[in-house]
């Protein structure tokens, strides 16, 4: 009875001693701007590594190791990582910000991790429009707007319904000229595709123009109809 005993807390221990030992993986960071390539964007950005562990019942965390990307956002750094706790890389964003695909990354214990993540700057917009060939005051203009390379970078819903098809109950009316507005939304840079439909009595008329966002730079684009 004593060496069964014996044997189980042997076993025991020698699970616990499996379960919490630590195995070092190699972990690679590297930011990619979604149009060049260029990991400039993220140079000098801190990051790090934060220990979970759940002891009786209440999660406690603890900094397990810290750094800073390089010139081109970029790092690589060994850790050594407990089977029975998690370990969130988490990385500061840079100024100016507008699309980014990770701030925090679960590291896996069984095997090395590439941290790679794209990432967009932002660019000022701003659309003014006018109504030049206005029939009558019950007209009525709706406008979309969404990044061209990938629709889930950015999606401009604000006269569309939920399947993004022209919501009946969203639009301007009447004869419309906003050809002084002034506003400026941050938006990723790139290519955007506008797409607009405008209801007249003589019938149900559509267009579409592509337009360019540079990074850190404001565009205007008249939207006439």
């Amino acid at each position: 009875m004593v060496k069964n005993l014996y044997r189980i807390s042997s076993l025991i221990l020698l699970t616990a001693f499996l379960f919490s030992c630590k195995k070092e993986s190699t972990i690679t960071i590297q930011a990619e701007d979604y149009i060049t390539g260029d990991g400039s964007g993220y140079a000098n950005m801190n990051f790090e590594v934060i220990e979970k562990y759940t002891p009786f019942f209440e999660e406690k965390s603890k900094v397990v190791y810290s750094g800073q990307l390089d010139q081109n956002g970029q790092a690589s750094f060994n850790l050594k990582m407990k089977n029975n706790r998690k370990y969130v890389l988490g990385i500061e964003d840079p100024p100016n910000l507008c699309y980014g695909e990770v701030q925090q990354y679960y590291l896996d214990h069984a095997s090395n991790n590439n941290v790679n993540f794209k990432y967009l700057k932002c660019g000022y917009l701003n659309l003014p429009r006018v109504n030049s060939n206005c029939e009558g005051p019950t007209e009525q203009f709706r406008l979309r707007y969404y990044y061209s390379q990938d629709q889930n970078i950015f999606y401009y819903t604000g006269y569309v319904d939920a399947n993004f098809d022209w919501d009946p109950n969203k639009y301007l009316e009447g004869c419309i000229d906003y050809s002084n507005h002034n506003v400026y939304y941050p938006v990723p840079e790139g290519q955007y595709s506008l797409e607009w439909q405008v209801v007249r009595q003589s019938g149900t008329v559509y267009g579409s123009q592509t337009i360019e966002v540079i990074k850190s730079d404001t565009t205007n684009h008249l939207i006439s109809y």
